[in-house]
């Protein structure tokens, strides 16, 4: 029978004619920052990414919802999810492959052999796995929760994507209108110094009245800078949450339109439900228990005897044998009681983690929701004495222009509308600071119709 003799030949040639060969794929942090220094929001990927995702490229402006997609687009922290997501989908493959059986090849030799026959003795043995406890069950359903859980993963790094794009934002709308109100206010002040100087010198009043105006003046000089200052971090803020260089941010046109102007608000009661059972980090945590429980379900399944079926055949000295045998491991020093104890115990702390995350949540989503509506009762107040003190303003304007009270008089009316005017720009920057958390207690953007933010959300595992 001369086919045996060729089996590991024939055996060898189909294996390695599926093999894959390894292709390196070098890291070289020079090459890196080049090309993340090049990165531009010019980029004619991304102005496709844009086009297909309902935001024409020709739009200039560049509000919260063009620059997240371009924060999915770009960022490398998705990039990373999304490795990670490629990385357990081939896990998932991986566990649901059938084990492969073995070859085992014992060649022999008789060196008393006479009479003409061969010396040789060829055996061969084939090792067939026999899962019949169901582990390749279990184990690919836990490849596959922790496959999902990896896809959540991702649905949460692309909303911490957005969440810091718009705290960027936010920060960026803050600075840029506090340095517009300090340096609208310096004119102001310069004019009630001057005034104040012309006082003490006709001596109406003490000098320390105009060293008043004076420091009145500088810390309106330092609190210009200061916002300036502001004004490059939160820049340089937004282009770390966008993927790019800070070159790529300056320079655009950047609309600040919608960050505090959300839908209808969510009662209470719905935005805890909405929270507790449907955020992406949550349900990721979700998957994990599953996978803990799938995993429990192979170590328990473990415990029993695994088996082997092995056909054989022998060569011996001319002489063709045939065998077939049956193994199986033998339970005698232990049942995998540590193994299914480990299993246990992380399916326990999987399912804290899962409630010590809801609790977490909803005591996030309770202080969000109380912040935010402060937050417009607070803006509420504010505009309320903006109505008063351009009233007032208005007043002592017409008893200057008819004499009845000083140049200094309406100049200070018209500080302290200034002044209303920075506590308006403060209040409206908490109700965006507000709505943000609120928005990042419910990982789901307000503003935005449900169905509209699912379609972006599915975008990024794109």
């Amino acid at each position: 029978m001369p086919l045996p003799r060729f089996l590991p030949v024939a055996l060898a040639t189909g294996l390695l004619a599926g093999c894959t060969s390894y292709q390196p794929k070098d890291l070289n942090p020079a090459t890196s920052q080049a090309q993340l220094e090049s990165r531009t929001l010019a980029d004619s990927g991304l102005a496709r990414f844009l086009s297909a995702h309902g935001s024409p490229a020709a739009t200039e402006e560049w509000d919260l919802h063009r620059l997240t997609l371009a924060a999915f687009y770009l960022s490398p922290e998705l990039d990373l999810a999304r490795a990670q997501l490629a990385e357990a989908e081939a896990n998932a493959q991986t566990a649901a492959a059938r084990p492969n059986p073995s070859l085992n090849f014992t060649p022999g030799y008789n060196k008393d052999a006479t009479g003409g026959v061969t010396p040789w003795i060829l055996g061969y043995a084939l090792d067939i796995p026999l899962e019949l406890t169901g582990q390749r069950t279990y184990r690919t359903a836990e490849a596959k929760a922790q496959a999902e859980a990896a896809r959540l993963h991702l649905a949460s790094a692309a909303w911490l994507a957005r969440t810091t794009v718009r705290r960027a934002l936010t920060d960026l709308h803050a600075a840029e209108g506090t340095a517009l109100v300090w340096r609208d206010q310096q004119p102001l002040l310069a004019q009630a110094a001057m005034i104040v100087e012309a006082q003490v010198k006709a001596g109406e009043v003490s000098p320390l009245e105009a060293a008043q105006s004076r420091i009145a003046l500088n810390r309106a000089l330092l609190a210009a800078r200061e916002a300036d200052r502001a004004v490059a971090l939160a820049r340089s803020r937004l282009a770390e949450a966008v993927g790019v260089p800070l070159a790529a941010i300056i320079g655009i046109n950047v609309s600040f339109a919608g960050l505090s102007e959300p839908a209808a608000p969510l009662a209470p009661t719905e935005a805890r439900r909405l929270a507790a059972q449907n955020r992406a980090d949550l349900l990721a945590a979700l998957a994990d228990y599953a996978a803990s429980q799938s995993a429990l379900q192979g170590e328990i399944a473990r415990q029993y005897p695994e088996l082997t079926f092995g056909p054989g055949y022998q060569l011996d000295q001319g002489e063709g044998k045939w065998s077939l045998s049956l193994g199986l491991t033998l339970p005698i020093f232990h049942q995998n009681q540590g193994p299914i104890a480990a299993a246990q115990a992380r399916r326990e702390s999987a399912a804290a983690k899962f409630l010590s995350l809801q609790h977490r949540i909803l005591a996030e989503v309770d202080r969000a929701s109380a912040a935010y509506t402060s937050a417009l009762g607070d803006l509420e107040t504010v505009n309320a004495m903006r109505a008063n003190l351009t009233q007032q303003a208005k007043t002592v304007l017409a008893q200057q222009t008819a004499g009845e009270t000083s140049r200094l008089d309406l100049t200070r009316a018209q500080l302290e509308l200034a002044d209303n005017a920075r506590a308006e720009l403060e209040a409206r920057s908490r109700v965006e600071q507000a709505l943000t958390a609120f928005e990042d207690a419910l990982q789901r953007p307000l503003a935005w119709p449900e169905d509209a933010w699912r379609k972006a959300a599915r975008t990024t595992s794109n």
